[in-house]
């Protein structure tokens, strides 16, 4: 659990697969051209990474600090796209949409861009931070 407040009428409760949730519906507006990915580059699929649970506890960090929630998550980015208007866009709506869902201040977002995928993936390692 990553949040949890009691108040009078009951309790409220944020699991880091909401925040999951909310990263995987920002990539899926890119319709394929970006996949979250662990930190060596493989592309997290499934069914799981579709409702934004993550098999691989490697491939997001979240976590709760003082300051609000700092994220960090990786990614594979096709041939072709641009890393710095994908990872601008990725930042601002995960940022805004968390805030709104949640009510949660978001301190730090870092996209870590793991790879270029063309008829192969490039190795890459490249952090942008918002």
């Amino acid at each position: 659990m990553l949040y949890r407040l009691d108040t009078m009428e009951g309790m409220i409760s944020i699991d880091k697969s909401v925040i999951g949730k909310i990263i995987a519906e920002a990539v899926g507006q890119f319709k394929g051209k970006v996949l979250i990915s662990n930190h060596k580059g493989k592309a997290v699929s499934g069914f799981a990474a579709k409702i934004g649970v993550m098999d691989d506890t490697g491939a997001m960090e979240i976590s709760l600090g003082n300051n609000g929630l700092d994220i960090r998550f990786f990614i594979l980015i096709r041939f072709g796209s641009s890393i710095n208007h994908v990872t601008e866009q990725l930042i601002d709506r995960i940022k805004k949409n968390t805030e709104e869902i949640t009510g949660l201040e978001v301190n730090s977002i870092a996209v870590v861009v793991t790879g270029m995928i063309s008829k192969q993936t490039v190795r890459r390692n490249i952090e942008i931070r918002g």
